[in-house]
């Protein structure tokens, strides 16, 4: 959401849904999901969950528009939960949203995936896993790659040689300069 996507959204575009206002709209919501993503990091989830809520009231963007988004709040803030079943509806959105679009976003969105299905146990979630990790290595985001943490994380609680190495190369991105 940072970075000033939101703002280069033009008051008048035809882009997004907005719901009672302006194209202003656009930037109170993303406004609002990062809101919802520092107060879930603060240890407060219910608030989270309140900013979030009046963001998506306040504004949905369409699947053509290339600033803000919602669903990875959304699913970061159920895998936070634990609530692993609605992370995945959410972080499955955000990436089938980021197809064909911003390789920033769609690595980020999927590095949200990956993290649901190992934290899952599910045989998929390595191969997740290894393509997220490799779709960060190549971006120069500081913030996607800090988000390889919780991946990594997930990684080590798995058993077997394979999330072991994936855990190391995840940590190893993630604390990389790019």
């Amino acid at each position: 959401m940072r970075g000033g996507t939101a703002r280069d959204i033009p008051p008048g575009e035809q882009r997004a849904v907005v719901v009672g206002g302006s194209g202003g709209a656009a930037v109170q919501a993303c406004a609002l999901a990062d809101e919802a993503t520092a107060l879930a990091d603060l240890g407060e989830p219910d608030k989270a969950d309140t900013a979030l809520g009046k963001a998506r009231e306040l504004w949905q963007p369409t699947r053509g528009a290339s600033g803000g988004e919602l669903d990875r709040p959304a699913a970061r803030l159920a895998l936070d939960r634990g609530h692993l079943k609605r992370a995945e509806q959410f972080a499955s959105a955000s990436v089938r949203r980021w197809e064909g679009a911003g390789q920033r976003g769609r690595t980020h969105s999927g590095v949200v995936l990956a993290t649901v299905h190992v934290r899952a146990g599910e045989p998929r979630g390595l191969q997740l896993a290894y393509s997220a990790i490799v779709g960060a290595a190549k971006l120069t985001s500081a913030r996607v790659r800090r988000r390889l943490e919780p991946l990594a994380a997930a990684l080590e609680t798995q058993r077997g040689s394979d999330a072991e190495q994936l855990a190391r190369m995840a940590r190893q991105v993630a604390t990389t300069r790019a």
